[in-house]
């Protein structure tokens, strides 16, 4: 008589690490398929990346954990590791931090894994060696304005750098495009103005690792471009337009933006009917502008774009640009300045998280001479800055979001005049800058532009989450379609958002009401794996970035959407025998 048994066995063929039968460890190969990814884990192979990415791998029969490396050289000699990880339960790694650019021959980083079984660890699997590196140079914008210089954002970048040869300085800004005000400032000429040469180039800010890899890299410089101004607009100040990389707001239009705006005028003469040739933008909470929240910094240009580190001078033997620089703003602080009505002033970007910017206290020269038209210069070298590893000296240039729509903010231009200051002799010690109008006059003669302010969203899905991780049936999957199920702590990803240094992500039981159950509150980088636990059910989770720009206390910006995921319990097979 024939029997027929049903054994019930955990499936050889299923890959799961916590519930793996005992393998032995001459019989389990080394990881096979190690590829890196940026979304998903579906994506093609690849060697070069603009940003860290994640990686994956083939499971591997009997594995309870997974041990990942990243090393400078493909031998992994011990002083080259970098980073590593030995306790991953499953066949994806979330990187934990901002990488460099950084390329070598062929590779300048490398990656590998192994699987651990019950009794020891596999073959380390074949390296897989991937470069960082930026995806292209930035591009003049089409869309140009008179006094601003804009281009196309670098993917990876967490700033970039404007250089201006003819006059020897380099200027720094988290957004995509900067003022022209050294060239404006107290030379508003033709010879000046009518034709500013510039360069431009990404820069990647990074934490110090091992020692070895540098906590700031570059792009290369772009080619020199050329803005091609009109001559200067001599009527009465007016406003002409608030400018984002991805929205231009102008009068009788208000919009959003989702950084601080660059903003755009035109025309010389004040309120009074005098010419002058300095500016000063306000942003303002309230309509008459009575109560300023932002405070820009002096500009001849007829254009104003807040930065982050101010400007940075690289000396030079060359004579005229030596010649050209002595008749320039004054580097870092402003000094005294002044409203019209007696109050002092100080550019919001002067200050940082550290202090206030140091800088010159003397003001603009006694008498500002026009130099020779700007001629060559020598370029300058990232050995002659001073960088640090985050980005936390950058001054609180954001504005908090409006609310927008109901909720606005409101911009107005004044000219600013200088003012000198006598000594017991009553000669000219010194020079202050003093505004010639009070903000709520100008606004309340109709100079004054609303615009909002609202923080792009972290995108974290495209028709389907960007999430991968093992599968109930034990294969590597990545997130396809509405019904997303993982069995352990699945890997999601998102796409960079512009502002963000970090990011939060945190997860709930439930969409709504949202009960936060865990959060991780730093994620340097875009990709974190969510440790679950393999606890089965419905999850929700959301990602928002963190902007160092922002004032303290209020640098978190606008959650992503919530996500869906299910984990399941591993599915078993049952498997038929007979005598």
């Amino acid at each position: 008589m024939r029997t027929v048994r049903l054994v019930l066995l955990v499936c050889a063929a299923l890959v799961l690490p916590s519930l793996a039968l005992a393998q032995d460890s001459a019989q389990s190969k080394a990881p096979t398929g190690l590829k890196p990814f940026l979304l998903r884990a579906s994506e093609s192979a690849a060697r070069d990346f603009p940003r860290t990415p994640s990686f994956s791998w083939s499971p591997v029969r009997g594995a309870t954990r997974y041990e990942f490396e990243l090393s400078k050289t493909a031998g992994f000699q011990e002083g080259t590791i970098f980073w590593s990880s030995s306790a991953l339960k499953s066949p994806a790694v979330a990187v934990p931090l901002t990488l460099p650019w950084m390329t070598g021959a062929p590779f300048a980083a490398y990656a590998r894994v192994r699987a651990w079984t019950r009794t020891g660890p596999t073959a380390w699997g074949s390296a897989y060696g991937f470069n960082l590196r930026w995806t292209d140079i930035p591009k003049p914008t089409v869309t140009a304005h008179t006094g601003l210089a804009s281009w196309t954002p670098v993917d990876g970048a967490t700033s970039y750098q404007v250089w201006f040869p003819d006059v020897g300085r380099v200027v720094e800004t988290r957004v995509t495009s900067v003022d022209e005000r050294e060239l404006y400032a107290f030379h508003q000429t033709p010879a000046w103005t009518s034709a500013v040469h510039w360069r431009v180039r990404a820069v990647r800010r990074v934490a110090k690792l091992q020692g070895f890899i540098t906590p700031v890299n570059y792009g290369p410089w772009s080619p020199t471009y050329t803005a091609n101004n009109p001559p200067l607009d001599t009527g009465a100040l007016r406003l002409v337009a608030a400018v984002t990389a991805r929205a231009t707001t102008v009068p009788g239009k208000p919009g959003a933006h989702e950084v601080t705006p660059a903003f755009v005028f035109t025309g010389t003469h004040g309120l009074d009917g005098n010419s002058y040739g300095l500016y000063r933008v306000y942003v303002f909470s309230d309509q008459e502008c009575v109560n300023p929240i932002f405070r820009g910094a002096i500009v001849g240009s007829p254009a104003y774009a807040p930065r982050n580190k101010g400007t940075l001078v690289f000396p030079t033997d060359d004579t005229a640009v030596v010649a050209a620089a002595s008749t320039l703003l004054p580097v870092g602080d402003e000094g005294t300045t002044w409203t019209a009505d007696g109050a002092k002033v100080r550019a919001t970007e002067a200050g940082t998280a550290a202090g206030p910017a140091s800088g010159s206290a003397a003001g603009a020269p006694a008498a500002p001479s026009v130099a020779p038209a700007p001629g060559a210069s020598t370029a300058p070298t990232s050995e002659g800055t001073s960088d640090p590893a985050t980005n936390s000296d950058w001054a609180r240039i954001e504005l908090l979001d409006s609310g927008w729509p109901t909720g606005r903010f409101f911009w107005t231009v004044v000219p600013v005049k200088l003012v000198p200051k006598l000594d017991a002799t009553g000669k000219v010690a010194s020079w202050e800058y003093r505004d010639a109008e009070v903000a709520q006059d100008a606004c309340a003669a109709g100079r004054v532009m609303a615009f909002g302010k609202a923080s792009s969203p972290v995108v974290a899905a495209a028709g389907s989450p960007y999430a991968s991780g093992l599968s109930p049936t034990g294969r590597l999957v990545a997130a396809s379609g509405n019904q997303v199920h993982f069995y352990g702590n699945p890997l999601v990803a998102w796409q960079p958002a512009v502002g963000a240094d970090t990011y939060q992500v945190e997860w709930s039981r439930t969409r709504y009401p949202w009960r936060t159950a865990a959060r991780l509150p730093d994620v340097d980088g875009t990709a974190t794996s969510l440790p679950l636990g393999g606890k089965p059910g419905v999850w929700w989770y959301r990602i928002r970035g963190i902007d160092s720009a922002l004032p303290l206390g209020h640098q978190f910006m606008t959650w992503s959407a919530p996500l869906q995921l299910t984990v399941a319990k591993p599915k078993f097979r049952l498997i038929a025998s007979s005598k």
